[in-house]
């Protein structure tokens, strides 16, 4: 199994294994008792032994197997916030970019060389409220944050509410695994540079920093 691999039972959904570690094992179902056997005689040419008996049956089961990604820095961010451009600047990944939202349905990985350490990064597509319900396949983006040691929070400097957007990712994130809100995170304000009427600009930037203050997740 690759790394990453979450062993349950299909019946109850009871975690039996959560393989994080290369080379790391785990049983999930035990074999029978091997049968007794003879050998045969030294004056025998053939191998076969002289009488053998069945094994006994093996544990039965049946197992669902789920891959969550593993990676050093989780990219997450509301919709169209730039994720994908950051991962392809930073590595040589090369994800599907587009201007509309959505341009990434599966989380895409990239390798980052920083002082000559590999950081791997994984750019996770786009949140929204009510993920933890499911809305917009959030469960299945949210479960890939639970691998990543630290979290990038990528803001979108066009949108109209930045903090509010903050928030709202920060909320989910919570609401699904409450472990997350402890989790640490860089956060990031992309498209301070655009030019487009009605963008937030450098005013955003500095109502963003008096906000970070007061807000309840941490900023770092």
């Amino acid at each position: 199994m690759p790394v990453g691999t979450v062993v349950r039972v299909a019946e109850s959904d009871t975690v039996l294994a959560d393989l994080v570690r290369a080379e790391e094992r785990a049983l999930v179902a035990r074999g029978g008792a091997a049968g007794a056997a003879t050998l045969p005689s030294r004056a025998v040419a053939t191998g076969a032994p002289r009488l053998a008996e069945n094994g006994e049956v093996g544990e039965e089961r049946w197992l669902s197997l789920e891959l969550k990604i593993v990676a050093d820095a989780g990219i997450v961010g509301v919709p169209n916030a730039g994720k994908s451009t950051l991962l392809s600047v930073i590595s040589h990944a090369r994800p599907k970019i587009a201007d509309y939202p959505f341009t990434t349905v599966v989380p895409n990985l990239g390798v980052a060389d920083v002082s000559h350490v590999q950081i791997v990064f994984a750019d996770i597509p786009g949140l929204l409220e009510g993920a933890h319900d499911g809305v917009g396949l959030g469960l299945d983006f949210l479960r890939h944050i639970e691998r990543s040691r630290v979290l990038v929070h990528l803001l979108n400097g066009a949108s109209p509410d930045p903090l509010g957007d903050y928030e709202v990712i920060n909320q989910e994130m919570t609401l699904f695994n409450p472990a997350l809100s402890e989790r640490p995170q860089l956060v990031v304000l992309n498209k301070i540079d655009l030019p487009e009427p009605g963008h937030c600009g450098l005013s955003c930037g500095r109502s963003w920093r008096r906000g970070a203050r007061n807000s309840t997740p941490s900023a770092q």
